[in-house]
């Protein structure tokens, strides 16, 4: 499974090179696309299952390239809400759609009954690790 995930991390970072994004950065502003605007950035690195630290890599990436900002939480000072450029807005839409095809060519020809399987299995895992995680 690494290597599978290794994989994919690789060719998303081909794919979207040319909007000048890493698989990470894409999925961030994916993320942030779903969760709404003016997201927590805490909210956001939750989402991604991703520490702290490492979103504010990926959001330093995102800012300098002028797609995301950050302002301070009018509620909360000690954190930060993240939303959209508009560059970034208009991106993230073809971030999306470029991905959704690479997928696409990927499992082109596995039957949907085989991904349905593959995809029950991963969340039955998904379940259980989380379940022992918790008895811990």
């Amino acid at each position: 499974m690494p290597q599978v995930a290794r994989q994919w991390r690789q060719l998303a970072d081909l794919a979207l090179a040319e909007f000048g994004v890493s698989n990470s950065a894409g999925w961030c502003l994916i993320y942030l696309d779903r969760l709404g605007p003016d997201v927590r950035q805490a909210d956001l690195a939750e989402e991604l299952g991703i520490a702290q630290p490492s979103l504010v890599r990926t959001l330093d990436q995102l800012q300098a390239a002028g797609l995301v900002e950050r302002v301070p939480n009018p509620d909360d000072r000690r954190s930060n809400r993240v939303a959209f450029t508009p560059e970034g807005q208009e991106l993230v839409g073809r971030i999306e759609a470029r991905l959704e095809n690479l997928r696409r060519e990927l499992l082109d020809g596995v039957p949907d009954a085989a991904i349905e399987i593959i995809v029950n299995l991963l969340n039955l895992l998904e379940r259980r690790m989380a379940e022992r995680r918790g008895q811990s």
